[in-house]
């Protein structure tokens, strides 16, 4: 079968209940963010995810009624940056094979306007690769972003780096019929039959808050 970015984004389009993917020429608003212009900020020594951080603090302090601390907002908007072109080439490798292009000019996304995570993704570019090319760019991608990130406090490499294998095991998994699962889980050196997460939340530092059930904490306490 032949794929069209459009084609594929229809396909991951309610794939997961929160988020919505849509093909498009350009970014589709001012409240959209362009990965590529995200990324070319950050490496340029700009710090562009301080407001997305600092609506969470706000958030947290509210909601928590502390100081939170910084890594949890920092670890968060980490995990939902890369989730990005993470989730959009796992899923699309797992169901057919192929995937659209999610180098960082190729992508932009809009948060909800409450819970800040990304919720829809467009797909700005016509272009299909295959699934050794997706893993490429989700490497080149996800690294330039993980690598420059100085959220102002420190996250160690595993964290940084577990959170994309993290985020692209889940995506794999998450089709019923991930007839190229296996395939794509070898492009993407990922291990299936990893139950706990490489990289943690830090959710649990909030208070009257626990470890998820596949936070790696949880084996360390067992």
């Amino acid at each position: 079968m032949t794929y069209t970015a459009s084609r594929l984004a229809d396909l991951l389009d309610g794939e997961l209940e929160w988020l919505s993917v849509r093909a498009a020429d350009r970014v589709p608003g001012p409240e959209w963010i362009h990965c590529g212009t995200l990324l070319q900020d950050q490496l340029g020594g700009a710090d562009p995810t301080y407001g997305w951080r600092k609506v969470l603090q706000d958030q947290y302090a509210l909601e928590y009624g502390i100081q939170p601390p910084v890594q949890v907002a920092a670890m968060f908007v980490l995990m939902w940056y890369v989730s990005v072109p993470s989730i959009v080439a796992g899923l699309s490798t797992a169901l057919t094979g192929f995937s659209p292009d999610v180098s960082p000019d190729a992508l932009a996304f809009r948060r909800h306007p409450t819970a800040h995570y990304p919720v829809e993704v467009a797909l700005l570019s016509p272009k299909v690769v295959t699934t050794v090319e997706a893993a490429q760019q989700v490497e080149s991608h996800t690294r330039a972003f993980t690598d420059s990130y100085r959220p102002g406090v420190k996250l160690s490499s595993r964290q940084r780096i577990g959170a994309i294998t993290d985020e692209l095991r889940a995506a794999v998994q998450t089709p019923e019929e991930a007839l190229y699962a296996v395939e794509a889980a070898q492009a993407f050196k990922l291990d299936l039959d990893q139950k706990l997460r490489t990289s943690c939340c830090f959710v649990y530092a909030l208070p009257n808050t626990n470890p998820c059930s596949t936070c790696p904490r949880v084996a360390t306490k067992a």
